[in-house]
């Protein structure tokens, strides 16, 4: 190893764990900072020789970092989360595989882990789910708490608070796995890009994004996990309602890419794509209008991208 690899190395180590670190210690900001703990890795390893045994070698340090900064728990989290998905993105473009794939591998093998090491610390299914519970009630008694400091009254009735509780609960699979995923897809848009796009990959990570679409056969799912809602048995209704939820996600970001093909064709200014995606993603109206124009596609086509089929030619011809 040069002098030159072995700086690139303890830097993005350090970078890396200290990002992670950073969201435990700074708040909004750490957090955002965590979210890009993967991309330092990336950027040293991948596209080089050795690339495998680059990532493996900073990982280890970052790991040791983060352990010497926050101990063993920390640092088995780093170890588990985004260090196992970085190795899996380094190794899944090594092998060029397309961006779908990769952020699929990544969030089951990640979500594994982390299912792994939640029931491992707690003991049990039972025993995660009243902590979660418990740590729940306790943000919002929190949450309460700062808004009564600022002057504004916050309380929420038992009931009420009961409720988000509960649907928190039901809800942390899907927004766990949606969480990871969009963490693996950011850390992989932004070394598309640091990257010089396909210089160093060697092949087209991301195509064409504004023409992307889901599978045909994934609509299938979505039917199947819908009509599981009416299942009258708590854990398989639970697990159909985060079934939808994450196929849901994922017509979404088509129907995103269907805004993005019209901002492309109308020559929208850039600012106004950004407020128009970010209001599309906090406004729960319009998100799920969105989603419905993602799931509609299948059959609407709203970006034309499907060839004309013959019947619908040899029906022109009697019109």
């Amino acid at each position: 190893m040069t002098r030159k690899e072995l700086v690139g190395l303890v830097r993005a180590s350090f970078t890396s764990a200290a990002m992670f670190l950073a969201g435990a210690v700074i708040p909004v900001v750490g957090g955002v900072a965590m979210l890009f703990a993967p991309t330092p890795v990336l950027t040293y390893a991948v596209g080089y020789p050795r690339a495998l045994w680059r990532v493996g070698a900073v990982l280890s340090l970052a790991i040791i970092m983060v352990f010497a900064g926050a101990g063993s728990l920390a640092a088995l989290t780093y170890a588990l989360s985004f260090g196992l998905a970085t190795a899996i993105m380094c190794h899944m473009i090594e092998r060029r595989y397309p961006f779908e794939t990769i952020v699929l591998c990544a969030t089951g093998g990640v979500v594994v882990a982390g299912t792994l090491l939640a029931f491992g610390i707690a003991g049990s299914p039972q025993a995660l789910a009243v902590s979660m519970h418990n740590d729940l009630l306790s943000a919002i008694e929190r949450g309460e708490k700062f808004y009564k400091a600022l002057g504004i009254e916050a309380a929420i009735a038992p009931d009420t608070r009961a409720a988000i509780v509960d649907s928190a609960l039901r809800l942390s699979p899907a927004l766990a796995s949606i969480s990871i995923a969009f963490m693996v897809l950011v850390n992989l848009g932004v070394f598309w890009r640091m990257s010089g796009r396909q210089q160093r990959v060697g092949y087209a990570l991301f195509g064409d994004l504004v023409r992307w679409a889901t599978p045909e056969w994934l609509i299938w799912g979505l039917l199947v996990a819908g009509f599981g809602l009416f299942i009258p048995v708590p854990p398989l209704d639970t697990i159909a309602l985060d079934c939808f939820v994450c196929i849901a996600a994922v017509y979404f970001c088509q129907g995103l890419a269907v805004m993005a093909f019209y901002f492309k064709v109308l020559s929208m200014p850039g600012l106004a794509r950004g407020l128009i995606y970010f209001v599309t993603i906090v406004q729960p109206v319009l998100a799920a209008l969105v989603c419905a124009v993602g799931i509609f596609d299948l059959w609407v086509d709203f970006r034309r991208l499907k060839p004309p089929s013959e019947e619908a030619r040899n029906l022109g011809d009697f019109l």
